[in-house]
């Protein structure tokens, strides 16, 4: 039995046994077995294998570098293998040309270091291994080569990439190294030792606090200026924005007239006990740009409570980069950018209760506790899953097994009891999941009974293709590290139950929403669990087990800016999706044009009167008593405002009112049409005639 490192009082490191019987599922390494000549391989056999993974390196450099000169016509050469003859002759003479050079190199300085012998040759190559897949590098940042279908092909070079880096650079690390060290850079690591060890005391927590900033305002500024460019739904951001309106000024319980109408009320959805916190920030700017920004700070400011956990296990830079790594994990920005919910503020409150809890800070625990259950319903089930692995990891057992009674009572009581109540009996949002139904079931239990009693239908719901999909983009960006121990299947069950069991429902399965929370808050966890093992590896198995070790981190790290690079926000905005589509950044002529337009027709509704509006339209105007949602009904509305051309239920709605005069046009401005009711009909016909009738 192995043993694992659990914590005293102040944070002491301290052995507890049985965490590798419980999650880990590893066994020791096989020790090396020395060679049959006595460890030591042939000269010939030494020379060409190390002169060959020399001349791939080479070959590989010689076509990186041929694919960065002609980055141009890059697109061309691989998606339809043009434009010409020349160009492909010209990256084959390339690619044999570095090999030559990458070999002839090497074995001159070798020779110039007195170190031409085979083993010397082979150790070289070996410690050069992972350039040999440079040659993959410059496809992997051009966004064009995969647009459209070829989505599945980009995520699976990239996971080839990322696996051949790992294991290569396992390999290099391993290695010793061919020259040495030079004498200057012991020196200085020497002389500076001191001022690295001083550094590291606030440095990397300061690094993480920028990093999280930086992360907030450009989110911030960027989903600000989308709804101001009416793009934003009122399903979500104009539906949470007057739930909060109501929570400030009537202090109503979940009203919200966007969903429902007059009496419109979210209980039987949701859950969000955070709004009445959030209320008085709110009550500064009554917009709903307000949360917006909030929600920027919060999912960016979930990055300080995960370095706090991780310091406790991990060093304080690799803390500090698995904390970078949360800010450009893909499936962060796309939930990020979708609007407004609850389910990314999550990690926030849920990473602050684990470090108290760690940290013994049973006050503040319960704090956080609380604010991570009022966060939404469904959260408390990740908060079981945080009490179980404090629990089964033996670092917190009786606050762990308080967080599972906690969590498992508030879920059953909002989830099972109270919301089903609010809805006359029915569960919420149960049409997701109905394929999973057995005949004569009901509910999430009948769910449930098919998950736990006919696997094999499950899996066949499961192993879809959008679902595969969806997998690679969750994990890759994470080099499939999670996954590495037992405590990764752990932290997959919130995200295994609240997307995958989806059937047909494809938001609840797409990185572009909010859903992808019910993954990041607890697969973050999973990565500082199993670094931390890595390192315990590393002090029993030396240089193979710290170059393990790093080989990871660089994985990781190699596979998080490749595919944050296509699918993530921070570095192109080409093929970035954010809810049903791609987003749009920045604002043009036209946005500008659209923002004048609506609020001129808006500047002639006052504040209180009841309006029913368009889907874009009722986050601009949701912070008011009554806004309505045009495709749900007109309800009493007094005012309608919407645009054209309308569709679906839009244009039904308003041709209702429109036709026989019910509502008079009071003005048009480009695309928007405000009417009123009883107001003249003289422009109705005019209207009309845009609308289809």
């Amino acid at each position: 039995m192995t043993a694992t490192v659990g914590e005293e009082e102040g944070g002491t490191p301290r052995i507890v046994p049985g965490f590798e019987i419980a999650l880990s599922g590893d066994v020791p390494p096989e020790t090396s077995r020395p060679l049959s000549n006595g460890g030591q391989r042939p000269w010939l056999s030494a020379v060409l294998s190390g002169s060959g993974g020399l001349a791939l390196v080479g070959f590989s450099l010689g076509l990186c570098v041929w694919e960065l000169w002609f980055a141009d016509g890059l697109y061309d050469f691989v998606v339809t293998n043009g434009p010409s003859r020349a160009r492909g002759v010209s990256a084959v003479v390339s690619a044999l040309a570095g090999a030559g050079v990458v070999l002839l190199v090497s074995l001159g300085l070798l020779a110039a270091r007195r170190l031409a012998r085979a083993e010397a040759i082979e150790r070289l190559s070996r410690r050069l291994s992972p350039l040999a897949l440079a040659a993959f590098l410059p496809l992997m940042f051009r966004w064009r080569l995969w647009q459209g279908d070829r989505d599945v092909i980009f995520l699976l070079l990239a996971l080839l990439l990322v696996f051949g880096v790992q294991r290569l650079l396992q390999v290099a690390f391993s290695t010793e190294p061919v020259f040495g060290r030079p004498g200057f850079l012991d020196k200085t690591f020497k002389d500076g030792k001191e001022l690295w060890q001083w550094s590291e005391t606030f440095l990397p927590f300061a690094v993480v606090c920028l990093a999280a900033a930086g992360y907030a305002t450009f989110f911030a500024y960027h989903t600000v200026v989308h709804h101001r460019n009416v793009l934003s739904t009122s399903l979500d951001l104009g539906l949470e924005e007057n739930v909060i309106w109501h929570a400030l000024h009537s202090g109503s319980l979940f009203k919200t007239t966007p969903y429902g109408g007059p009496t419109g009320n979210m209980l039987g959805e949701h859950a969000p006990y955070l709004n009445y916190l959030i209320a008085p920030i709110y009550a500064l700017h009554q917009s709903a740009e307000t949360i917006l920004v909030l929600q920027a700070a919060l999912v960016g400011g979930a990055a300080i409570p995960l370095y706090l956990v991780a310091r406790k296990y991990l060093g304080p830079w690799l803390s500090c980069l698995v904390a970078v790594w949360y800010l450009f994990y893909p499936p962060v920005h796309g939930s990020n950018l979708y609007d407004f919910h609850y389910p990314p503020l999550a990690p926030f409150f849920l990473w602050f209760t684990l470090f108290f809890v760690l940290a013994r800070r049973n006050v503040w625990a319960a704090v956080f506790t609380v604010l991570t259950l009022s966060v939404r319903e469904d959260i408390s089930f990740g908060l079981m899953i945080v009490g179980i692995f404090l629990t089964l990891t033996n670092r917190r057992p009786r606050a762990g097994l308080l967080l599972i009674v906690t969590g498992a009572a508030y879920f059953v009581a909002m989830k099972l009891i109270i919301m089903p109540i609010q809805r006359g009996g029915q569960e919420a949002f149960l049409y997701m999941f109905t394929g999973l139904l057995p005949e004569g079931g009901q509910g999430f239990g009948g769910v449930l009974k098919t998950v736990i009693a006919n696997p094999a239908f499950t899996l066949g719901v499961v192993l879809e293709r959008d679902k595969l999909i969806y997998l690679l983009e969750i994990f890759l960006p994470l080099a499939f590290f999670p996954l590495r121990r037992m405590v990764g299947l752990l932290c997959c069950v919130p995200g295994f139950l609240f997307t995958l069991l989806s059937t047909g429902y494809r938001p609840l399965y797409q990185i572009s929403f909010q859903y992808t929370a019910h993954w990041t808050a607890y697969l973050f966890i999973a990565v500082i669990a199993n670094l931390s093992w890595l390192g315990r590896e590393a002090v029993r198995h030396g240089r193979e087990g710290t170059g393990r070790k790093r080989a990871w981190v660089a994985a990781i790290s190699l596979a998080m800016l490749v595919t944050t690079y296509q699918l993530g926000a921070l570095i192109q905005h080409h093929a970035v999706r954010g809810g049903f589509g791609i987003y749009h950044f920045g604002t043009d002529s036209e946005d500008w044009e659209r923002r004048q337009k609506l609020h001129a027709l808006i500047a002639m509704v006052p504040p209180k009167a009841k309006i029913v509006s368009s889907e874009n339209i009722v986050p601009q105007i949701s912070n008011r008593p009554y806004s309505y949602t045009l495709r749900m009904g007109i309800a009493d509305a007094d005012y309608l405002l919407f645009s054209v051309p309308a569709g679906g239920d839009e244009r039904a709605k308003a041709l209702e009112v429109l036709t026989p005069g019910t509502f008079g046009v009071v003005s048009e401005r480009g695309q928007f049409v405000l009417a009123k009711r009883g107001y003249p009909t003289d422009l109705n016909r005019g209207v009309l005639a845009r609308v289809g009738h």
